[in-house]
C-alpha cells in the first residue's frame, strides 16, 4: 500500500512544502496544515513504530484543530475589512458635497474625497453621514 512505507522524512517534506507553498499563496490556511505535518514528523521520529493509520489520524486531528483554532483566534484581516471599519467611524459626522458628476456624489472629509449616496443633493450642501454601504457613505441633508 502507498502509506505503508512512510517515514518521518515524508511528513517533514510534506510540511515544509506546504509552508513554502503558503509563502506564494498568502492564504494562511496551508501554514497550519504544514505545521501539523511537521508535528507528525517529530512524533513519528520519536516513535517510529507508529502505524500509518495512526499517523494519518494524528495528522487529520492536528490539521483540523490547528486550523479551527487559528481561524477563531487569529482571523485574517484584509485591507477591505480595515477600510470598512474606518469608514464606520464617520457615521454621524457632517461634511459638504464637493462634486456631483454623472450622478456620482463625492463628499469632502478633511482633505479626502469619498463616494456618497443620497437624494436631493447639490454641490456645497451640508450633509450628515447616516450609514455606510461598503466604502460609500449614505448621506442626508442637515
Amino acid at each position: 500500500m502507498l502509506f505503508e512505507n512512510l517515514n518521518f522524512m515524508h511528513w517533514l517534506v510534506l510540511g515544509l512544502s506546504l509552508i513554502i507553498l503558503e509563502l506564494f499563496l498568502w492564504t494562511v490556511f496551508l501554514l497550519w496544515i504544514g505545521a501539523s505535518a511537521i508535528t507528525v514528523s517529530i512524533f513519528f521520529y520519536l516513535m517510529p513504530d507508529t502505524s500509518w493509520p495512526i499517523q494519518l489520524l494524528i495528522f487529520v486531528a492536528l490539521s483540523l484543530t490547528s486550523t479551527s483554532l487559528a481561524k477563531r483566534y487569529y482571523p485574517v484581516k484584509t485591507v477591505d475589512d480595515e477600510l470598512h471599519e474606518k469608514v464606520k467611524t464617520f457615521i454621524g459626522k457632517e461634511c459638504r458635497v464637493d462634486s456631483i458628476e454623472d450622478g456620482i456624489i463625492k463628499v469632502k472629509i478633511g482633505k479626502s474625497l469619498w463616494f456618497a449616496r443620497g437624494t436631493g443633493l447639490s454641490v456645497g450642501q451640508a450633509v450628515k453621514i447616516v450609514g455606510v454601504d461598503d466604502s460609500t457613505f449614505i448621506v442626508e441633508l442637515i
